[in-house]
């Protein structure tokens, strides 16, 4: 399934992202200082993440109206979250014609055993993962490209150091072993065979892997890039700060200059107080973003 035309048109798409930063944006206006500031794409919601959490109760996909003002607005292209299993909100994001759909852990999950079917879509699709099994498996459904899901709205880094770390990790193991030993392993990571076997071979992913949750300065944006991230999402690290443009600016320079450390000072020069971060270890269990979906 995953080498066949429609789904390579798909991950070359996704592919147009690479190096680059997508940043969630609620209206507008936000829209446009992400554009300015170099972003790749933008992601249109209702609410950041850390407003979702804050707020709670049940968060959906965008009002049209808003994603469309956003799409109306901007050049470069339109992403749009859908809820995990919600394929009816995939298909109206679809015949409103945004770039990519997100079905996202962010919202609240409209079915707590079954992922979108991605495959059917002509648009293609971004999923959340915390290491291969999740990743393969959203792959085998017809995502187009991953992102590790961090902790989305918590302004900490370190979930999204651990989804990388242990996707990269897993993906090593795998080009060490025999053939004779991948079906345990698709076995054991819930992942189809025919994936195992692919990443086992080459070594990566068969799609892009961004990062996203918890990117909130310049210099979480270059260490998971280090890491091995393609590109990064960030949600409300840039518009929950106290210097919106500047750190939208700062950011995308991280991405680029992720090797370079005087870049990297340069960026991170004359920022004001980035978003308020939350300790991770003291959120319960039903707190978590990165615990929906399977």
């Amino acid at each position: 399934m995953f080498l066949d035309e429609t789904f390579r048109l798909k991950v070359g798409l996704a592919e147009m992202l690479k190096g680059g930063v997508i940043m969630d944006v609620t209206n507008a206006e936000q829209a446009v200082i992400a554009e300015q500031a170099g972003a790749v794409a933008v992601m249109a919601l209702e609410r950041v993440p850390s407003d979702i959490r804050k707020d709670g109760g049940v968060a959906r996909m965008a009002p049209i109206a808003k994603i469309r003002e956003i799409m109306h607005t901007v050049s470069i292209p339109v992403m749009a979250k859908a809820r995990i299993g919600h394929f009816t909100e995939a298909r109206i994001l679809e015949a409103l014609g945004v770039d990519y759909i997100d079905e996202s852990e962010v919202l609240t999950p409209a079915d707590e055993e079954h992922h979108i079917d991605k495959r059917p879509y002509k648009v293609p699709f971004v999923c959340g993962a915390r290491n291969l099994g999740e990743a393969l498996r959203r792959i085998g459904e017809g995502a187009a490209m991953i992102r590790t899901k961090g902790e989305a709205g918590s302004g900490n880094i370190v979930e999204a150091v651990r989804h990388m770390r242990t996707i990269q990790k897993e993906i090593k193991q795998l080009t060490v072993l025999g053939k004779e030993e991948l079906m345990a392993e698709a076995k054991r990571h819930q992942a189809p065979f025919e994936l195992i076997q692919w990443v086992a071979e080459h070594g990566k992913l068969p799609v892009p892997n961004f990062s996203a949750g918890g990117i909130a300065t310049p210099a979480d944006a270059a260490l998971v890039m280090q890491l091995g991230a393609e590109s990064v999402f960030v949600g409300s690290g840039i518009f929950k700060s106290d210097d919106p443009e500047a750190r939208a600016r700062a950011i995308v320079k991280a991405a680029t200059y992720f090797n370079d450390p005087a870049k990297l000072l340069e960026a991170s020069e004359d920022l004001g107080i980035g978003m308020p971060g939350l300790d991770i270890s003291k959120l319960a269990e039903s707190e978590l973003m990165q615990t929906r979906g399977w």
